[in-house]
């Protein structure tokens, strides 16, 4: 049996691709202008149904200059046009590989069966 959470994360996938974005779900994997999916988490209302959050963090080049910007930007309105629920999003950075990467990242709600 599949689990849960790993549903999730591949909904996100397929959506992803779906809508030509570029991802990876491996920190060690990650590149500038990518959007990195993170490890999800969850709440329960019962044994057979949860509500699962996962971060889509939309990865820029370094430094954030307005190229970076723009990109990050409309990857973000890809994801908005595309089957993945967006329930937040806000700028960030993060840290890959001894890079810190301008980011922008998005909560994605996905409803699922336990």
């Amino acid at each position: 049996m599949a689990s849960f959470l790993q549903d999730a994360i591949d909904k996100c996938q397929t959506a992803l691709t779906a809508a030509a974005v570029p991802w990876a779900n491996d920190p060690g994997a990650i590149r500038p202008n990518t959007v990195m999916i993170e490890l999800p988490d969850f709440s329960t209302y019962s044994r057979a149904v949860a509500d699962v959050r996962v971060r889509l963090r939309v990865c820029g080049s370094p430094p954030g200059n307005k190229a970076t910007n723009k990109f990050i930007l409309d990857t973000v309105e890809k994801i908005l046009a595309s089957t993945v629920i967006v329930e937040s999003g806000s700028p960030g950075t993060a840290d890959y590989g001894n890079q810190t990467l301008p980011t922008y990242d998005l909560v994605a709600r996905i409803g699922t069966n336990r």
